[in-house]
């Protein structure tokens, strides 16, 4: 994954930026540990052992937390920032002059079920054990990438001429150009996949496109199958997901449904 804590010192230390991340996919599917991350707007981080150099940190619920839609995060330790570039959100409503957290909170006509129910959702996944939980999804998206490039790219990621377990796809699955970078570079808990050859590449010297793309997803979409579909470089790809619920058997009809994709 990014190292965000790295690239945030450098940015600050460098250039004095201030640093926002934009972090929609890391609520659950990262240990965040905000004490750490975030700067608290001193002069010296010599002086805060426990400081860090992000200034402002956002994240959705519905992604890998699984809150319903409408419940997002923003972090900012930083009272400076607080009270200049944040303080004013983009919709304003009574409460805008009540601090940082009432001008953010009731912003008019909201249904607010999905931040009411983000306790509950966070009881549920410390009774799940977060680390548990984290450790499957990454298992069970390995296995679901060997699983396409079994079907996809067969022969194309061997150890020791022997088709490659899952352990083996995360390290050697970029160098054999069947996923778009090495799987750690990946968001979290998601990986770009390669499409089989036949369709993720073109049959002349002209790149595929987007167009390409949207077909290649509706016509999955029509078997059943709900994945985006990317063109990078003239290619495409696959963005596969996995979370907890998510089973070897939905990989499996991915990469028979995508096979059975006309081609000229």
């Amino acid at each position: 994954h990014m190292p965000i804590s790295t690239i945030a010192k450098h940015a600050k230390e460098k250039y004095g930026m201030i640093v926002a991340v934009d972090g929609a996919h890391g609520l659950l599917s990262l240990p965040l540990d905000m004490p750490n991350l975030l700067s608290a707007g001193t002069n010296s981080h010599n002086n805060a052992a426990n400081e860090g150099y992000v200034d402002i940190y956002l994240t959705n619920a519905h992604k890998w937390f699984s809150s319903p839609r409408g419940a997002a995060l923003l972090f900012c330790t930083n009272p400076f920032l607080r009270e200049t570039i944040l303080r004013q959100p983009a919709v304003v409503s009574h409460g805008i002059d009540d601090g940082f957290l009432s001008r953010f909170l009731w912003d008019g006509c909201r249904d607010y079920t999905a931040q009411l129910s983000l306790p509950v959702i966070a009881d549920f996944w410390e009774q799940m054990e977060v680390g548990v939980v984290r450790k499957e999804m990454q298992y069970n998206l390995l296995e679901g990438v060997r699983i396409l490039i079994s079907h996809w790219h067969p022969g194309k990621c061997r150890d020791h001429g022997d088709d490659a377990d899952a352990e083996c796809v995360q390290r050697y699955s970029a160098e054999a150009g069947v996923t778009l970078v090495p799987i750690g570079l990946h968001a979290p808990n998601m990986v770009l996949v390669r499409l089989p050859d036949r369709i993720s590449k073109s049959q002349d010297s002209e790149r595929k496109t987007s167009t390409d793309a949207k077909d290649v997803q509706d016509y999955l979409y029509s078997r059943k199958v709900e994945v985006p579909v990317k063109c990078i470089r003239g290619m495409l790809y696959v963005r596969v997901s996995c979370h907890v619920y998510n089973t070897g058997e939905e990989f499996e009809n991915l990469a028979r449904a995508a096979m059975t994709f006309p081609t000229i």
